[in-house]
């Protein structure tokens, strides 16, 4: 199959030549046929792409290394993940140790339900990274969207959980110049609401807590786990913060929160979710 540049083509159709067949044939090689290249560009969904090997929809080259792709995006064998890779034969990856074999990675995979992979073919998370993260900073979210004031009353700062859960807390309050500042960290842990031991002894739902304050402790964050009955099977239960003592009208307490425990119900504990 012959691709000739436009210059070449425009020679073989100049005033006074004759065409040979063999010049029809380069030109129609030279042309984008949408059947056998696999796009189009309809106006109502732009360009289409379609995987003529199964695999591959994109490719990317430098100019200086025309005949080896780069990259690569395409779907994954005999799936419809859409993924990102290098081509393992460009060798653009840091050198491999001697005597490994070349394994061509996946370095983005996502797939249709919302998973993104680095590292990672299959993606079993909304972020499933099979490596290191490297980050300036890191913070969870804030589950309740209102504003919790630093008025020394007991808040809400999740809806009414069940089952099990485990929390990362972080919360800070202060005013500037005012001398009363507070930072607390904490991991809250608790397996559906327990009756709690003679005299709280032994609290059967931890909140373990590393707290930081300017001045007096009077200023200081505190957690705990709010439990509206303590019978049945059913017994539905919140997370709150306060603080010690009320810090003005117009202050609000900071914080954010990471959940570190996805299976309440301890549904994947079960033989049968292991296996799908």
């Amino acid at each position: 199959m012959a691709k000739r540049n436009r210059s070449t083509l425009k020679n073989y159709f100049r005033h006074g030549t004759m065409p040979s067949a063999e010049h029809f044939s380069d030109l129609i090689d030279s042309c984008v046929n949408q059947s056998d290249e696999g796009f189009i560009k309809p106006p109502e969904t732009g360009l289409q792409l379609r995987a003529l090997d199964q695999e591959h929809l994109l490719s990317f080259y430098q100019q200086n290394s025309p005949d080896t792709p780069l990259w690569h995006v395409g779907f994954a064998p005999q799936g419809v993940n859409l993924q990102v890779f290098a081509n393992p034969a460009a060798d653009i990856a840091e050198e491999a140790p001697e005597g490994d074999r070349t394994i061509q990675a996946i370095n983005l995979s996502m797939t249709p339900t919302g998973q993104v992979g680095i590292n990672t073919a299959t993606p079993r998370q909304t972020l499933d990274v099979n490596g290191t993260i490297a980050s300036q900073g890191r913070m969870g979210s804030v589950i309740m969207d209102t504003p919790v004031p630093a008025d020394g009353e007991w808040h809400d700062i999740t809806p009414e959980l069940e089952g099990c859960h485990m929390f990362e807390v972080v919360a800070g309050i202060g005013i500037r110049y005012s001398g009363r500042y507070a930072l607390v960290h904490a991991i809250a842990i608790n397996t559906c609401a327990p009756n709690k031991r003679w005299w709280h002894w032994g609290d059967k739902n931890p909140i373990h807590m590393t707290q930081a304050f300017f001045h007096s402790s009077a200023d200081k964050i505190q957690l705990r786990w709010r439990q509206h009955n303590h019978r049945g099977t059913v017994r539905p239960y919140a997370l709150q913060i306060r603080t010690n003592t009320p810090f003005g009208d117009d202050q609000i307490i900071q914080y954010h929160i990471t959940q570190l425990w996805n299976d309440p119900f301890m549904q994947q504990c079960q033989r049968a979710a292991i296996g799908e």
